[in-house]
C-alpha cells in the first residue's frame, strides 16, 4: 500500500484530522535523518542535546501505525465513540503527541543563543515560542488515556516551564542583555532532556505484563538505591548551597532528576496490567510529588535562595520515601 495512502486511512480510521502539513513534515524527518541504535540515557538536568527524537521517528511510526493498523484489522471502523483508554485512543493520542514533537526545531536553542548572537537567537526563540504553545494547547485540551495521566500532568508543568524560559531568552535578545540571555538559555537547556524522555516514553509505550512490569520497576528500584546523589539529597544532613557550595548541590539535583525521572518514564514505556493499575498510580504520583520538588528546588538555587531549596527538599524527602515504600509494595506484593 502507497503511504501516504497509509497515512490517510490511519488518521481517517482513528478520527483525527492531520494537521496541515503532516505527511510532509514526516516524509522529510524519515528521509533527512539517519537512525542510529540508542541506549536510553540517564539524562542531566543540564545537557546540550540528547538526540531521542531521531530514534523516536521510526519507533513511533512502527509501533504506534502498525498498532493502529493491526487494531482497524480486527474491530470495525463505523463506531467513532471509544473508551478513552481503547487502542484506538492511546494510539490517536500518540498521533497527536508526535505530531507535535517532530515540529520542535532541531538543533537545540543554545546552538543558536549565545554570546551577541542576538538577531539569530530572536529568529530562532520566535520559532520555538509556537510550537511549545502548541504542544501546551494539546495537552491541556484533550484528556489522556489514564496510562499517561500523571505523566501528561507533569509534562504540563515541564511544558510550561519551557515556555517561561523562552519567553525570556527572547525578551533578553531583544534588550541585548548577553548575561540574561545566557541564564535564561541555561534554564531552558536544562529542562528539555526531561521532556525528551516523557515524549518518547510516552510514544513508545506499550501494554506490559505482570512479568515485565515488575522488571522495569525493579531494574529503577535497584538503580534508585545505588544513586549516591539521591541518598544524599533526600536524607537527614544538614545541606548548604550558598556560595561556592551551589556547585555541589547543582550535582546532586542532576544525579537525583536523572534517576527519578528515568523512574517516570520507565513506568509510562512499560505500562502497568490491569491487576496492578491502582499500584501503578500510586508509585506514578509520588514519583510526580518527586518531580515537581525537584524543579522547586533547581529553581530555588538559581535564584540563591536557600529556605526555598529547604522547603524544597522537605517535599522532596516525604516523596522519595513513599517512592520507595510504593515499589516494595509493587515487588513484594
Amino acid at each position: 500500500m502507497e503511504e501516504r495512502t497509509l497515512f490517510d486511512r490511519i488518521h481517517e480510521a482513528l478520527d483525527v484530522e492531520p494537521r496541515p502539513g503532516a505527511y510532509e513534515r514526516l516524509r522529510t524527518a524519515l528521509a533527512s535523518k539517519r537512525v542510529k541504535p540508542q541506549r536510553w540515557p540517564a539524562f542531566p538536568m543540564r545537557s546540550p542535546k540528547l538526540g531521542l527524537r531521531l530514534a523516536a521517528v521510526m519507533t513511533v511510526v512502527v509501533l504506534a501505525i502498525a498498532a493502529a493498523a493491526a487494531f482497524l484489522v480486527t474491530h470495525p471502523v463505523a463506531d467513532r465513540e471509544t473508551p478513552a483508554d481503547s487502542e484506538r485512543a492511546i494510539a490517536a493520542y500518540k498521533l497527536m503527541l508526535y505530531d507535535d514533537y517532530i515540529k520542535i526545531p532541531d538543533p537545540g536553542i543554545e546552538s543558536v543563543c549565545f554570546g551577541n548572537q542576538f538577531a539569530a537567537c530572536d529568529a530562532d526563540v520566535s520559532l520555538r515560542i509556537p510550537v511549545v504553545n502548541q504542544i501546551q494547547n494539546d495537552l491541556n485540551r484533550l484528556e489522556p488515556p489514564a496510562r499517561f495521566a500523571v505523566a501528561v500532568g507533569q509534562m504540563r508543568r515541564h511544558n510550561a516551564l519551557q515556555l517561561t524560559g523562552l519567553n525570556a531568552v527572547l525578551a533578553a535578545s531583544r534588550a541585548q542583555d548577553a548575561a540574561g540571555m545566557d541564564r535564561s538559555v541555561a534554564a531552558v537547556v536544562s529542562g528539555r532532556p526531561w521532556m525528551d524522555a516523557m515524549f518518547t516514553g510516552v510514544l513508545s509505550s506499550q501494554q506490559g505484563t505482570v512479568a515485565t512490569y515488575l522488571g522495569s520497576v525493579r531494574n529503577e528500584k535497584r538503580n534508585l538505591d545505588l544513586c549516591v546523589e539521591c541518598q544524599d539529597l533526600a536524607g537527614q544532613n544538614q545541606i548548604t548551597c550558598t556560595g561556592s557550595q551551589a556547585t555541589s548541590c547543582q550535582a546532586l539535583l542532576q544525579g537525583t532528576a536523572a534517576r527519578v525521572g528515568s523512574f517516570q518514564r520507565a513506568v509510562v514505556l512499560v505500562a502497568a496490567p490491569s491487576s496492578m493499575t491502582t499500584k501503578d498510580n500510586r508509585l506514578q504520583l509520588d514519583l510526580a510529588r518527586a518531580d515537581t520538588a525537584l524543579v522547586t528546588m533547581a529553581e530555588a538555587l538559581s535564584a540563591g535562595d536557600q529556605a526555598g531549596f529547604n522547603a524544597g527538599r522537605a517535599s522532596l524527602q516525604q516523596a522519595m520515601a513513599a517512592v520507595n515504600v510504593d515499589a516494595a509494595d509493587i515487588l513484594n506484593g
